[in-house]
């Protein structure tokens, strides 16, 4: 009976011990507070839409973000550990995960500061007032505003073929919609002056609507009132993928983003 209760107790033990070592890690705390990008905007703006990897491998990295699919494929949203395609008709998809992206940034959103705030009549006051909520300059902030707004303008691109021209002229040819009392989210990242060309200086942001049917990159709001949301995030990973494969020609970097991105 002795020896029947050790073998039985050391079997168990190294069960326990196997079955941990074969479960998935839960994320690190520094994970957690990790803005995790794909490529560069700089990149992007060049003219390199190839992907660099799935969603599938993207959602492990974080539940909360946006980006774009390969060929630019449309507007990426990622919210609750779900990855939504706004298409340049304007539908909205929910893509396979194999999908792949040539630029992306996640994280894992959790709420550190919140606000009510009323009476948004354009973009430019909706920066403004995140501006004051911002505190720390030097860091890289989540951004979610939940509410129902009046008036939402929004933008999407169709998939491009090789050779692959440079954003600003794929911009030249993209959807513009516009939706009125429409309840969603606008999401997307606040990144501080010292990224340069990596990712855009200040604003970056796409809406979805509740009911997933409307969505895109965001070019304009108001609202009589939502509430915002914000991540404050402390650390950076970038995965540089394969080299890019054309410049684009540009010689000022920041103003062919600014010219794309505002």
């Amino acid at each position: 009976m002795q020896k029947h209760f050790r073998f039985s107790f050391i079997l168990t033990l190294y069960l326990s011990v196997l079955f941990s070592a074969c479960a998935p890690l839960a994320p690190s705390p520094e994970t957690y507070d990790t803005l995790y990008q794909v490529s560069t905007l700089d990149s992007l703006t060049a003219g390199n839409y190839d992907g660099i990897i799935t969603d599938k491998e993207l959602l492990s990295k974080g539940n909360f973000g946006l980006g774009t699919f390969d060929k630019l494929d449309g507007e990426m949203l990622v919210l609750d550990g779900k990855v939504y395609q706004v298409k340049a008709s304007g539908k909205v998809e929910t893509p396979p995960d194999s999908i792949m992206t040539p630029f992306s940034a996640v994280t894992y959103f959790e709420n550190d500061i919140s606000q009510d705030v009323a009476q948004v009549q354009d973009f430019d006051a909706l920066k403004a007032m995140i501006d004051q909520m911002i505190i720390k300059k030097d860091r890289f902030y989540a951004i979610r505003v939940d509410g129902t707004f009046a008036k939402i303008k929004t933008r999407s691109v169709p998939p491009q073929e090789k050779p692959y021209p440079i954003l600003s002229e794929v911009t030249k040819n993209q959807s513009v919609f516009n939706f009125e009392n429409v309840k969603g989210s606008v999401i997307g990242f606040w990144c501080p002056s010292n990224i340069g060309t990596i990712n855009a200086q200040g604003y970056h942001l796409h809406f979805i609507s509740d009911d997933r049917n409307q969505g895109g990159h965001l070019l304009d709001i108001s609202f009589d009132k939502a509430t915002i949301n914000l991540d404050e995030t402390r650390f950076f990973e970038l995965e540089i993928g394969e080299a890019a494969q054309q410049d684009g020609g540009i010689e000022d970097r920041q103003a062919e983003i600014d010219k794309v991105e505002k």
